[in-house]
């Protein structure tokens, strides 16, 4: 098999996916946003919220690093397994 050869800066970036179908909320009804680009992230800090049946799940970020990219639009609906953030790993 081949093997392909990733730079450094992208093979420590993971990334958070939607653990259900349902939509994506950056964060609570009028409350500011769980996480923005740049923000470190631990395995229980909560980054969103994904609504199924009525129900607020909230979603997180289960690896610990730098939020660098939000992927979803606030209010867009979600597959499961889809990526939500990239997380640039933070160097242990």
């Amino acid at each position: 098999p081949t093997q392909y050869l990733t730079s450094q800066s992208e093979s420590n970036i993971s990334e958070v996916v939607a653990p259900m179908v349902g939509t994506f909320y950056t964060s609570a009804p009028g409350a500011e946003p769980y996480v923005a680009v740049g923000d470190e992230v631990g395995e229980e800090t909560v980054v969103c919220i994904i609504e199924a049946m009525k129900i607020m799940n909230e979603v997180k970020a289960e690896t610990k690093g730098k939020i660098v990219e939000i992927l979803v639009e606030n209010g867009t609906a979600v597959e499961y397994g889809q990526p939500l953030f990239s997380v640039e790993a933070s160097e242990e």
